[in-house]
């Protein structure tokens, strides 16, 4: 019975020795979204540009209350926007062949430098072009510069 016990224990440590090193390494910890390893992102970032190449670059138009701009990924300035402060906003209207009528179009303010708060709020696609409403959301400073905003248009 003691060598059938010892045997068995045997076995058995021989069978756990593998396993050992995959439960030597803790696992991470991830506390929140923020905490998401940088790898992750990047392996992200790469599969985007992978399945939608013209994704990967950006492309730059302007305009006062139009603008051409071309591919998925674009900037848009709008130049000589002016509104008054506590939620007076402007329409721009973008042409962009890459945009059909059930494009899902994504925006946002980046690099503003002027006073004012300017936020895309309303954006309404249609085949071969959009419109964005920028609302001034500060309650104390008009908009009185060019506001770059950022697109991206999935189909």
């Amino acid at each position: 019975m003691k060598r059938l016990l010892a045997l068995g224990l045997a076995i058995l440590s021989l069978l756990a020795a593998p396993l050992a090193p995959a439960f030597a390494d803790p696992l991470p910890y991830i506390n929140s979204p923020m905490d998401t390893p940088q790898a992750l992102v990047n392996s992200l970032i790469s599969s985007i540009n992978l399945n939608q190449p013209e994704a990967s670059y950006l492309s730059f138009c302007s305009g006062t209350t139009t603008a051409t701009c071309l591919g998925t990924r674009f900037q848009v300035s709008i130049t000589g926007l002016s509104t008054a402060a506590s939620g007076t906003s402007a329409t721009m209207t973008v042409t962009d062949t890459a945009v059909v009528a059930n494009s899902q179009v994504f925006c946002q303010v980046n690099g503003y430098a002027g006073t004012g708060q300017p936020a895309p709020t309303t954006l309404v696609p249609a085949a071969g072009s959009f419109t964005v409403a920028v609302q001034n959301v500060s309650t104390t400073a008009a908009l009185n510069a060019t506001v770059p905003i950022e697109c991206l248009v999935l189909n």
